[in-house]
């Protein structure tokens, strides 16, 4: 039988929530822009105690530009992924899976319940697939 695609990522996407994989939104660069000028600034109009001011301020600045710009990996698979995109990561996914020789949705599932080493697998695979072919960066 052969597997399907849903299902398949709603049992890997469940599994990456209980990993807590989270990806960022490309925001980590302006948050650290911000912070790092109202740094520099405040360092210059005020010294030391501006150094502090503006470390201050542009940290908070930097919060309130990031907040809400990290999202799951669990809603990535399954809202974000194209048709096309959804079938390449199940084919990696399948073909990380080889070697424990599933080849159905009933054992697949089975493995990524109470195998950690096909869980690692399918994690690594699915790290692999956003940061290189999606270009997203992936946070703990």
């Amino acid at each position: 039988m052969p597997i399907n695609t849903r299902e398949l990522l709603d049992a890997v996407a469940t599994l990456t929530d209980k990993e807590s994989m989270r990806v960022t939104l490309k925001s980590s660069a302006k948050g650290a822009t911000v912070a790092g000028s109202t740094t520099f600034l405040g360092g210059l109009l005020a010294g030391p105690v501006g150094l502090f001011v503006g470390g201050a301020v542009g940290g908070l600045v930097a919060y309130a530009m990031t907040n809400n710009q990290f999202k799951p990996v669990s809603e990535i698979i399954r809202h974000d992924l194209t048709v096309q995109e959804q079938e390449r990561l199940k084919q990696r996914i399948v073909s990380a899976l080889s070697e424990f020789h599933a080849t159905d949705l009933v054992m697949v599932l089975s493995l990524l319940t109470a195998n950690g080493a096909a869980q690692k697998a399918v994690l690594t695979t699915v790290v692999t697939f956003l940061t290189n072919e999606m270009r997203m960066q992936i946070i703990d």
